[in-house]
């Protein structure tokens, strides 16, 4: 005895035999079919080339040739960094290290009291230093412009004013509020403080040095001229000391100075090699004459031997942007420029100039992305069609079964 359930359960398996037979190509093309190649975009605007419309134009390129090409895009092999400044992660200065600042200067006041001076200076020392260990905040300027008023006060004892009216200078920079109280200071130091209000207020001086020189200074985002050159700053507060030379990878530091500091800042430059590829590609005769090596030594570094160069400099006549494309060759050869076009500028520029990469690359012999075309019996519109049909057979071949079971709850017995 059997009964039409068994037959449902049938056309279910034969379904689900259909679907898994449906799919096994699928999944076996997939991976079966052609691996990814490793490969190189180095990409180049030139300095007259608006950052900003380079960037629209360059980012989307690679995501974009790599649907045409069946290539994988490899990271710009980096450089060793340069040697730069420390740059100072300092800590915000808590209660413990105030009062320990504090007890400090009470203690340098009590030898000032007894005229013991080289032990006043060297407890004020500690205590400038303990102070400029950690982030300079409104809690410690008090404390910097207590410390500077009695190094003035001691360098008057010394007999060198001029030194105490710059330290003078520096208290009134920290503490524009403060003056002297009369009752509680002789008169020579009132009259050295009288003479510092003339002076310009006092503000930390910095040489900047690059090897090489003749590099660009931003401080904080702002130009501040070529080095060598000083740059001065009144912020009391961490500083961005950032130098720029074309060919060249940018270096930076920070740090935190206060009025009337001085200090030489030194920048060792590490070279660009991307940067100078440019140079020597975008030359008077662009013919990228001893760039050969320098690709080479990219592609050595990257581990793949296809090396593409994309150029972007601003057109002469109009607002488009033109574009030189070069591919690498072996052994050292000067890459080879495989074409030039001329574009516009923005996302749309983006969608033209990266199918105008992965065309020209392929026809330099990268290979292009293979779309293979299924046959009509694999198209998945004739299948759900036949799994439509098939699930209307069931359901009419389930329904006339059920109808005729009567008292026996849809289910017929049937006696062999």
């Amino acid at each position: 005895m059997r009964s039409t359930s068994s037959r449902r359960r049938g056309i279910a398996l034969l379904l689900c035999g259909t679907l898994l037979w449906q799919s096994a190509p699928a999944v076996a093309g997939a991976e079966g079919g052609p691996s990814t190649e490793p490969a190189l975009l180095l990409k180049y605007a030139a300095p007259d080339l608006p950052d900003r419309s380079a960037r629209e134009v360059l980012d989307p390129i690679p995501a974009i040739a790599a649907q045409e090409l069946r290539i994988r895009w490899l990271p710009v092999p980096t450089e060793p960094s340069g040697k730069a400044p420390s740059t100072v992660d300092l800590p915000v200065p808590d209660d413990a290290t105030l009062r320990r600042i504090s007890a400090k200067l009470s203690l340098a006041s009590e030898q000032m009291e007894r005229v013991e001076i080289a032990a006043a200076q060297r407890i004020l020392e500690e205590a400038e230093k303990e102070c400029r260990s950690y982030r300079f905040t409104e809690a410690t300027r008090p404390f910097l412009a207590e410390i500077f008023l009695r190094q003035g006060i001691l360098r008057l004892w010394e007999g060198k004013t001029s030194d105490a009216e710059a330290l003078f200078s520096r208290v009134r920079a920290l503490r524009p509020g403060f003056t002297p109280d009369p009752a509680l200071f002789p008169p020579h130091v009132l009259s050295a403080w009288e003479a510092t209000g003339h002076r310009p207020a006092p503000e930390a001086e910095l040489l900047v040095e690059s090897l090489p020189s003749g590099a660009r200074i931003f401080v904080d985002g702002e130009r501040g001229g070529v080095t060598p050159a000083r740059v001065r700053t009144k912020k009391i507060a961490p500083v961005r000391i950032r130098v720029s030379h074309p060919g060249y990878r940018d270096v930076e530091t920070t740090g935190q100075w206060l009025p009337g500091d001085t200090e030489i800042l030194r920048f060792s430059m590490p070279g660009d090699r991307v940067a100078r590829l440019g140079e020597l590609l975008g030359g008077p005769g662009r013919a990228g004459g001893g760039a050969g090596p320098l690709v080479e030594e990219l592609s050595t570094a990257a581990g793949t031997s296809r090396i593409a160069i994309l150029m972007l400099e601003k057109e002469a006549l109009g607002e488009g942007i033109r574009a030189r494309l070069y591919a690498g060759r072996p052994a050292g050869m000067d890459p080879a420029l495989l074409g030039e076009t001329t574009f516009p500028g923005g996302e749309g520029g983006a969608e033209i100039s990266g199918k105008w990469v992965a065309d020209t690359l392929a026809a330099d012999g990268w290979p292009r992305t293979e779309r293979q075309e299924r046959a009509w019996y694999e198209s998945p519109w004739f299948w759900g069609a036949c799994l439509a049909v098939a699930a209307t057979v069931a359901l009419v071949a389930g329904g006339g079964g059920g109808g005729s079971g009567g008292s026996t709850g849809g289910t017929v017995a049937v006696n062999f």
